[in-house]
């Protein structure tokens, strides 16, 4: 496939994927685009997960991403400044029912841990540690998620929380 065939057919999958209302539709053409996706998977609509290198994204089961978030695993600013620095490269990790509020931004090279929940326009630069809660701009940790779900005692047991 030539390069520009590629990203031809990586754009039309992706505008697709953003705007289809239908879950099991919307990963099923993410995946096609290369991207990792495991079971039991939410993704709300305008969501957009890299345009250019989606195999370098990642999202493990359980996951739910609200609406209008961006994932990013690449970044070609300084390549754009002087053609000489290559594009930077990172793939990023989504692990397990982590949860990725609306609107947040999660930059190239983060890891978001396990059980853990970003909020709604949160700029991710780094590593979010699992079962933490991070939120601002730059991202930071603001709570643990184990205390949050202590706030939901009676409405759920063991099995559901």
């Amino acid at each position: 496939m030539t390069r520009k065939f590629r990203d031809v057919y990586l754009a039309v999958l992706h505008s697709m994927a953003m705007n289809i209302p239908l879950g099991r539709v919307k990963r099923a053409l993410y995946r096609l685009r290369g991207t990792k996706i495991g079971r039991n998977v939410d993704i709300a609509n305008g969501v957009f997960i890299e345009d250019s290198f989606p195999e370098l994204v990642e999202i493990e089961d359980g996951v739910d991403i609200g609406p209008g978030v961006i994932i990013l695993a690449h970044d070609s600013s300084a390549h754009c400044i002087s053609p000489n620095i290559p594009i930077m490269l990172k793939p990023v990790v989504i692990k397990r029912n982590a949860y990725i509020g609306a609107g947040a931004l999660i930059l190239p090279g983060v890891t978001v841990g396990e059980f853990s929940i970003v909020a709604a326009g949160a700029i991710v630069t780094r590593d979010v540690p699992p079962g933490k809660i991070v939120a601002g701009v730059p991202a930071k940790v603001i709570g643990d998620t184990s205390e949050y779900l202590k706030k939901f005692k009676g409405v759920c047991d063991e099995h559901t929380c």
